[in-house]
């Protein structure tokens, strides 16, 4: 669009300069008035045959009429050469009269100066002069009038020709105008889209920042939730752990004094009841066994918080879906076994897929903790909680069940909206499900869904698309993507 504008600039200075040139040329042209100089020529003519006919009419001709009459037939010989030769009259021989004037005017010339030549005195010459000049009257009225005509018909063509150019100009400027125009909201809106970019990414950054914080907070607000289950699932081998290690010292304590060292004889001699004996080579082993099953438990609860609290990143990596389901699982177990029984059956090949660590364990953590909730609500005694995956062509999916309330009809459009609860006041912020849709379709490509055929309680659906081994170690979308563009890289 510039090039354009500046090619029109450069057309429009070349056809200026043209016409201005053009004008200029004319006005060289006819700057004498083409009527006036044969007009003055007649005017000579008529001038010349008046003072001869005077001079004949008085008593006597002098020197001095004789050389006036001269004088004026130099300037009539003069003006007709001026206007043969002159540069500004080159366009008047045009015109055949005017040519055929000045051209028999100048053989009069000639025979004038011949005749007069062989003239003998004044009288003879001024006869000869009037005789041969007589006849240019006719030839030089009829060029005054062509030249008139043709003056107003050459004006007026110079005239459309100036007119015409001027138009030329306006329609030019006008285009000029409008390409301007067009160029300065080209540009304009151009500006606009940027900054409308800037704008959008700004807000995309924001929203962004928000739902990480949100995240960040929901991964908090869980993690203060199952505190009491996790501290009350870390109490109960603890408690065991603290008993057998007591047992396991009074046992050790009693062995101790059953030793007995005579002063004579410094061999060891064990003072203990055989019944004593035998229940200690059965029991030992066995508060061993259950104190190390008790560690054994509690590091596993300390790796699934260590596992869901860390710091997640920006960086796209392979993910185990079993790994990430076990934290779930480890993180809500108290929160669900007075209430569920929580089944798991992967049915697929497929665990690992592309995403962000921790996101996915805690969207399951999420929808877990919901479907206890919504088993509480029943009454019944003991509800049920199905956690599935499968697979097929393209995506893996983690489908979760329950037996509880379900979703109403009325509100299966709004569980997804942020703020939106159904619970009492303090129990949930109604930014649960939407903030874990969101990770799952930012940071993994994926999808979650409430299935709508299922009626026995309610069934959220986790899709993922498979792994995709040239996308491993790349960052996560930034600001300005949404969740389609992720989604075509995992493809």
């Amino acid at each position: 669009m510039f090039i354009v504008l500046v090619l029109f600039v450069g057309l429009y200075a070349v056809l200026s300069a043209a016409i201005v040139r053009q004008l200029e040329d004319e006005r060289f042209t006819y700057r004498e008035n083409f009527v006036w100089a044969v007009f003055q020529i007649q005017r000579q003519y008529f001038l010349i045959q008046r003072d001869i006919e005077a001079a004949f009419g008085r008593s006597g001709l002098d020197e001095d009429a004789f050389e006036e009459i001269m004088l004026e037939y130099e300037i009539l010989v003069s003006r007709v050469f001026l206007l043969r030769d002159g540069e500004g009259f080159k366009v008047l021989f045009s015109v055949p009269e005017v040519t055929a004037s000045i051209n028999s005017l100048q053989d009069r010339i000639d025979e004038i100066d011949r005749a007069m030549a062989n003239a003998d005195g004044l009288k003879t010459k001024l006869e000869e002069l009037y005789r041969l000049l007589e006849p240019m009257g006719e030839p030089l009225q009829q060029a005054v009038v062509r030249t008139t005509n043709f003056v107003s018909v050459y004006n007026a063509e110079n005239i459309r020709s100036v007119k015409r150019n001027i138009e030329i100009l306006t329609y030019l400027f006008f285009v000029g105008v409008v390409a301007i125009a067009v160029l300065g909201g080209f540009m304009i809106r151009q500006r606009q889209r940027v900054f409308a970019a800037d704008i959008a990414a700004q807000k995309a950054r924001q929203e962004q920042e928000v739902i990480e914080e949100a995240a960040d907070y929901s991964k908090m607000h869980a993690l203060g939730t199952l505190a009491g289950g996790v501290a009350h699932e870390i109490n109960t081998p603890a408690q065991y752990i603290q008993n057998n290690l007591e047992f396991l010292s009074d046992s050790f304590s009693g062995l101790v004094d059953a030793v007995r060292r005579g002063k004579a004889d410094p061999s060891a001699k064990l003072d203990y009841d055989e019944n004593k004996i035998e229940f200690l080579v059965q029991e030992v082993p066995l508060a061993i066994d259950e104190s190390i099953q008790g560690l054994e438990r509690i590091a596993e609860i300390v790796r699934g918080i260590r596992k869901f609290a860390h710091p997640a990143n920006d960086v796209i990596e392979l993910i185990s879906i079993t790994e990430e389901i076990e934290t779930a699982i480890t993180l809500t177990r108290n929160q669900v076994k007075h209430i569920a029984d929580l089944d798991v059956n992967i049915q697929s090949d497929v665990t690992e897929v592309n995403g962000r660590r921790n996101h996915l364990s805690q969207a399951l953590i999420n929808l877990i903790v919901n479907a206890s909730q919504a088993i509480r609500e029943t009454g019944q005694r003991r509800g049920r909680i199905e956690l599935s995956v499968t697979s097929d062509a393209d995506n893996v999916y983690i489908r979760l069940r329950d037996n509880g309330t379900g979703v109403p009809e009325e509100l299966r459009d709004r569980i997804f909206d942020y703020f939106f609860t159904t619970k009492e006041r303090g129990v949930g912020t109604g930014q649960g499900l939407p903030i874990c849709r969101k990770l799952i379709q930012d940071d993994f490509g994926g999808d979650l869904t409430l299935s709508d055929d299922y009626i026995d309680g309610a069934e959220f659906v986790i899709r993922l698309p498979k792994f995709n081994p040239s996308y491993v170690g790349h960052s996560a979308p930034n600001d300005t993507q949404g969740p389609g563009d992720l989604s075509a890289l995992l493809r």
